[in-house]
Parts: structure tokens; C-alpha cells; sequence
């Protein structure tokens, strides 16, 4: 039996925060139900399109990367008739997750309270830019502003480019995976309790957490600078710097590796050098430092010196591109990207889990739906009657 078979999520998210969180269970065995605007679905389908056949089945990479694994329902939250529908799935399901500006489910019927009166027992949860209240709370949010907004920028780039943003989305990808423990956080009290829940997520509040050793730093005076990517200690040696073919990012992260380095690069007579013998002497000879060292590491490729270093057990990394992670071997050990296959496009990629656990094999059971095409299906599960469902299509509610 897999972790989450049989619980039952009506998902209202778009985008990558909320789906990405309710993809995490689905991958686990839950039963995720996405409701999806009529024609236009989620709004994720359109964001990182591809062209020819992706583009026809509305399968952005923002939208494979989080919905694999689900059914879609089509369903005019605004329509007079839509509050029937929502009500009799809900009496039946465990979670409902949405992402709407805060206000926007109460406004339409479908908030928390509203629900939850109809289903004690339902875990509702709400992922937002900045909470359910608050000055901030009513406005619009994404990753980037989160990134400005939340200390993220404020640590990211160097003294010549300035703050900057992350490539990846990484806001809403933590923002999802805390959804997803707080989501399973609520299951685990609910076996314990009987009770349900209202989770108040804020991604805000997510991307302060991420950079809490920072804040903690600032609080007690010591405030970092941008650094690009050295460690927050200042070590020269901590850094990205030039190999003969690449970038290797080496991270001695104590005293002991960094005295360590000297030797690998064929000078261990500066371990003893007192313009490096330690943090605060290597702070303050950098260039002479940073000369030896970049010097030295032009002797060899970027995968060698990680593989040296690595032997002497000091943190490296050959700077990878993107194409480099899809060959990695360790991922491909762990099965970590996997395929499904769709029917109208073939092969949809996906990361699984990034964990494993005994006995039970994650994964996505089917490939990421079509706008709708699970609508008669599930409304047919859920007791209503082909009469119900061709109204409905009549009147356009679904």
C-alpha cells in the first residue's frame, strides 16, 4: 500500500507553488482532482511552452514538472451552479488546497469555514504570498517578489552585479515542499485527534526561513554582504573559480578542510604559511590566496580536482549544466527522472520524490491530464447522474 493511497485531494491550485505541493502526495498514491478553468485550464500550461504537439495538449514544462499523476475536472468557480459541485466532492475528500489571493475562496463560497462546515474532518489548505492576514495579505505575489521581499535577493549576487534573484524558482518550489509536510503534518494529527484543519501557508514566511542563519547573523550584528558564491564565513578558498575546462566550486566548510586544500593542490608547505594558516589570515592576504589557489587548479579539468578533493574529503563540485544533471549517474541510480507517457505527446518527464522509502515504490500512476478530461469520470464517482452532467455541460458550469 502506498503512503497516501486513498486519500482523496481537490486541488484548486495553479502555477507551480500549490500544484508542485499536491503533486508530492499524488506521487505517494493520493487521489489528486485538479480544477481547472473551462477552455483555458490552469494557468501553468501556459508558462515555459513548447511547441507542436506539447503546445496542442496544453503541456507547458511548468505544468509537467507538477501534475502528473492527476485528473482534471473542468469547473466554473463563479458559475451559479458550481457550488453544488464543489460541495458534494468535498463532502468525500480529505484535503482541498488552493492559492488564490487571500479572500478570494471566501468571496465565492468556498473558503475554509464554508467548507470545513460541510466536512469536519477536511484538511484545507491555503498557499499564499504572504498569509491570510496581515497588511500584505490581499496582495498579488510570485517567486521573484518573494526572493526581493523575503532576504533571499539581499544574499544573492555579488558587490558588482548587486542583489539578484535566483535562476530557479525556488520560493515556490520550498513553498511547495513545506505545503506538502504541513498537508501531512495535519493527516498524521487527524488520525490522532479526529479533526480537521485550516493550514495557513505564506511563502513570505517560507523564503524567511530560508535564510534564517542570515537573519540571526543581522540580529546580532553581523549583517552579510553579497558575496556571490563564497560561504558566509568569507573564505577566500570557499568559492567558484576556473579550472582548464570549467568552474569546480570548492566549500571547505571547517578549519581542518580548509588547511587540507594546500596539499591537494601540491603545496602543503602552506598549511603552515601564517598568511593562511587560518580564516581570519586568508581573509586578509585574499589575493595572495585566491593567486596560489586559481593558479594551481588551471593544471587540471574541473572533474578531476573534484575527484581529488573529494578523496581528501573536502566539499567540491564541477559546476554542472543543465544537460550534465539530466546524465548524472547518481540520479539515474536513484531513478530520480522518470518518464509516463501520454497518449498525445509520448514521453512527460518528471522528478519523483526525492526520497525512498522500504517497501513502497512513488511515482506517478498516469501522465499529466488534458484540460477536462477526467470531468464526467469523477463527477460519475462522486453520485452524479449523466442527467446532472449533461446540464451541467449544458449550462457551461463545467
Amino acid at each position: 500500500m502506498r503512503t497516501f493511497e486513498g486519500i482523496r485531494i481537490i486541488d484548486f491550485t495553479q502555477a507551480i507553488a500549490g500544484p508542485f505541493a499536491t503533486f508530492q502526495l499524488a506521487l505517494m498514491g493520493a487521489d489528486v482532482i485538479k480544477i481547472e478553468q473551462r477552455g483555458v485550464g490552469d494557468q501553468g500550461r501556459q508558462m515555459y511552452p513548447l511547441d507542436g504537439a506539447y503546445k496542442d495538449a496544453g503541456f507547458s514544462c511548468i505544468y509537467m514538472s507538477a501534475n502528473a499523476g492527476k485528473r482534471s475536472v473542468t469547473l466554473d468557480l463563479k458559475h451559479p451552479d458550481a457550488g453544488d459541485v464543489v460541495r458534494r466532492l468535498v463532502r468525500e475528500a480529505d484535503i482541498v488546497v488552493e492559492n488564490f489571493k487571500a479572500g478570494t475562496m471566501d468571496r465565492m463560497g468556498f473558503g475554509s469555514e464554508a467548507l470545513r462546515a460541510i466536512n469536519p474532518k477536511l484538511i484545507y489548505c491555503s498557499v499564499t504570498g504572504f498569509g491570510q492576514t496581515g497588511p500584505r495579505s490581499k496582495a498579488a505575489a510570485y517567486d521573484p517578489t518573494i526572493q526581493a521581499l523575503g532576504g533571499v535577493m539581499a544574499l544573492n549576487g555579488t558587490p558588482e552585479t548587486g542583489p539578484m534573484r535566483c535562476g530557479a524558482i525556488i520560493i515556490d518550489m520550498a513553498s511547495a515542499l513545506t505545503a506538502a509536510f504541513a498537508i501531512s503534518s495535519a493527516l498524521f494529527k487527524r488520525e490522532r485527534t479526529g479533526e480537521g484543519a485550516h493550514l495557513d501557508l505564506s511563502m513570505q514566511d517560507v523564503a524567511s526561513a530560508m535564510v534564517s542563519p542570515s537573519l540571526l547573523q543581522t540580529l546580532h550584528g553581523m549583517e552579510p554582504k553579497l558575496m556571490g558564491s563564497r560561504s558566509l564565513a568569507g573564505n577566500p578558498l570557499a568559492e567558484t573559480h576556473p579550472t582548464k575546462d570549467g568552474v569546480l566550486l570548492l566549500m571547505p566548510a571547517i578549519e581542518a578542510q580548509s588547511l587540507r586544500v594546500w596539499a591537494v593542490i601540491g603545496k602543503p608547505e602552506l598549511e603552515e604559511d601564517c598568511r593562511f594558516a587560518t580564516l581570519e589570515a586568508r581573509i586578509a592576504n585574499e589575493a595572495e590566496c585566491l593567486a596560489i589557489l586559481r593558479e594551481a587548479l588551471l593544471e587540471a579539468d574541473a572533474k578531476t580536482w573534484e575527484q581529488r578533493f573529494a578523496d581528501a574529503g573536502i566539499p567540491a563540485a564541477a559546476v554542472s549544466t543543465l544537460p550534465d544533471v539530466l546524465s548524472d549517474k547518481q540520479l539515474a541510480h536513484r531513478n530520480h527522472i522518470r518518464n509516463v507517457v501520454a497518449p498525445e505527446v509520448g514521453d512527460v518527464a518528471y522528478c519523483s520524490t526525492p526520497f525512498k522509502i522500504s517497501g513502497e515504490e512513488t511515482g506517478a500512476d498516469r501522465p499529466p491530464p488534458l484540460v477536462g478530461a477526467d470531468t464526467d469520470a469523477v463527477l460519475s464517482e462522486y453520485g452524479f447522474s449523466d442527467v446532472e452532467i449533461a446540464a451541467l455541460r449544458e449550462t457551461s458550469a463545467i
